[in-house]
């Protein structure tokens, strides 16, 4: 696997400064890119979303979902008699 200088073109300080602005723009997109994923974390992992989740799993782990749905159904039954 050759690897491939992209700066094997350069010959003047023009290509020079065009290869550097363009860097500079990539580097740019990428420190964006970044930031923009790191809000988004943040905002996922707060301290409500992480004890919504973990209720969530307690109660699909341990059925509590089945049990009440159970439960409402028995009370339902009850009230109608």
């Amino acid at each position: 696997m050759e690897k491939t200088n992209k700066y094997q073109d350069v010959r003047t300080m023009e290509d020079l400064e065009a290869a550097l602005h363009h860097t500079r723009e990539a580097i740019a997109v990428q420190g964006k890119t970044v930031r923009d994923n790191l809000v988004q974390v943040q905002e996922y992992y707060t301290p409500r979303h992480m004890a919504l989740n973990i209720a969530r799993k307690f109660a699909l782990d341990h059925h509590l979902y089945t049990i009440a749905i159970n439960a409402v159904s028995g009370l339902k039954s009850l009230l109608r008699k």
